[in-house]
């Protein structure tokens, strides 16, 4: 079963997401140029937003390079101390395969589940003694170097990767080169944002005042320039739930409120970028749910290869840009067929478009995936 969200949401001025020059994201698409929010970005904000938290509860991953000195605060008890215990982590991650530098931080970010962390640091303690003996020995060596584990215990390592707990590494997966026994296939696939009009980066030229500046001295404290922009942009997602099961190890509870809560801070969940300067807290316009149990995937993104104009005949970006989506997905279903289709239901702040309120929108998808 596939569940696909198309969203509608117009931005009010903001920089929600930057490149490397501090510009607002755009991209080219239909031989314009559009605002474009990427994928990660929101992904960040929907594993980080309260309605993702208050579905999942606290099976949440973590990113972290600090893994060496999370699990040494796990197994520093007794007459362990700290730092002891993260040489002993520390080499034997390295030879589990991990990349550990000087600092003790991995080479990258890791995205681990709390199951996982645990059974690290629960592996690791049961046989500290053991291990420490090891790192004692190859340290005593003119050369030393990494440390040898037993065949099973390297094997119980890599066969933590299979515990994951975590709705959010279930959802977006991980690839970790260095540990393929990490790797997990996403379940969820999110597009890019991308504006459904043409769009031109604006300048915000401020200054400000130095408070204890004399009067009769002039100029600004300081000056600046922040580029910005306004945007209606449209948003898809679909998750697999067959795959989403299968990275819960089976469990259905989980991935049904996995899927919940990540539809639902999909659409509450704004990025942060620059909001403190511009505050375009803008919920969407318009939200459509598709579930299929079989037939084809279809982003409506190609709904505006031809961008929506604002002029006299249209003058609501937003309403018209649903227009021309439910226009475009019309003629597909046209095409195509409804095979497949078990629930498509949209809401939105326009009531003729709308089918229902948000509320029951989620209870039907609720019961689609009973």
């Amino acid at each position: 079963m596939f569940i696909e969200l198309h969203v509608i949401q117009n931005f009010a001025p903001s920089n929600l997401n930057r490149d490397d020059t501090n510009s607002p994201k755009d991209c080219t698409f239909g031989g314009y140029r559009r605002a474009r929010i990427s994928s990660q970005c929101f992904k960040r904000a929907i594993r980080m937003h309260p309605a993702f938290t208050a579905e999942v509860g606290s099976s949440k991953g973590h990113r972290t390079k600090l893994l060496v000195d999370h699990i040494a605060g796990k197994i520093a008890v007794g007459d362990r101390d700290r730092e002891t215990s993260r040489t002993v982590v520390s080499a034997v991650l390295q030879a589990a395969g991990y990349k550990v530098d000087d600092k003790l931080r991995t080479s990258v970010l890791l995205f681990l589940s709390p199951g996982e962390l645990d059974g690290y640091a629960e592996l690791i303690s049961g046989h500290f003694d053991d291990l420490k003996a090891l790192v004692d020995a190859e340290s005593k060596k003119k050369q030393p170097g990494t440390i040898k584990l037993e065949k099973v215990f390297k094997k119980a390592i890599e066969s933590l990767g299979s515990r994951v707990d975590a709705a959010d590494i279930a959802l977006f997966g991980r690839m970790i080169a260095e540990a393929k026994n990490l790797n997990i296939d996403a379940a969820c696939q999110v597009a890019h944002a991308i504006s459904t009009h043409p769009v031109q980066v604006e300048m915000d030229f401020y200054t400000a005042v130095d408070d204890l500046q004399p009067k009769e001295d002039t100029g600004a404290g300081m000056m600046g320039v922040i580029e910005f922009n306004s945007a209606c942009f449209y948003r898809y997602a679909v998750v697999d739930t067959e795959q989403l099961v299968a990275n819960l190890q089976g469990d259905k509870a989980s991935a049904k409120a996995a899927v919940l809560g990540f539809l639902k801070a999909a659409v509450a969940a704004i990025p942060t970028g620059k909001q403190n300067s511009m505050a375009a807290h803008n919920p969407p316009s318009y939200v459509q749910v598709r579930v299929r149990d079989g037939g084809m995937l279809w982003s409506l993104a190609n709904a505006f290869a031809e961008p929506v104009l604002v002029n006299r005949r249209h003058t609501d970006l937003a309403l018209t840009s649903i227009e021309k989506l439910r226009a475009y997905d019309a003629n597909l279903t046209e095409m195509y067929g409804a095979d497949g289709v078990v629930l498509d239901r949209a809401a939105s702040t326009y009531a003729d478009h709308r089918d229902s309120a948000l509320a029951e929108l989620w209870q039907a998808v609720a019961e689609a995936l009973a």
